[in-house]
């Protein structure tokens, strides 16, 4: 699987964010709240993951501060709206976005992981917006 999500890594976005996004149709919309909140914050904390393998300190202070930025994203959709982890989710595909660009304020991600952390940021949100639009409107 990891060999296809780097040859193809928005067709792997695409399914592994699909992947992710099936349960929440079967869950109850409490629970599914709680699993997308918790894979927001999972999926910040990973670019923290690879400033850590980079030991460069300013891409590793700037990768926790983006974390606990999309941690609070996840706590919001917890606690004030849900609809606000899906606009975490789109923030953290600009994120990702970012990280195109070599900078020594970001960690060095793989070529591949990018479009498919963005794919996958962007195909979670989508299917959220749809398990929850009949209980939130």
């Amino acid at each position: 699987m990891l060999r296809f999500i780097n040859e193809h890594p928005m067709r792997g976005g695409i399914f592994v964010g699909l992947a992710i996004s099936a349960p929440h149709f079967l869950l109850p919309t409490d629970w599914s709240v709680a699993v997308a909140a918790l894979t927001l914050v999972f999926i910040a904390g990973i670019y923290v993951g690879f400033a850590i393998i980079n030991g460069r300190e300013q891409a590793f202070v700037s990768e926790v501060s983006i974390a606990v930025t999309f941690s609070a994203f996840g706590l919001g959709g917890l606690f004030v709206s849900a609809w606000i982890i899906p606009v975490g989710l789109v923030g953290h595909a600009l994120w990702d976005l970012l990280h195109h660009r070599k900078s020594n304020l970001l960690a060095n991600v793989p070529i591949w992981y990018i479009p498919f952390c963005i794919v996958v940021d962007v195909v979670l949100a989508l299917l959220l917006m749809i398990s929850w639009s009949g209980t939130f409107l």
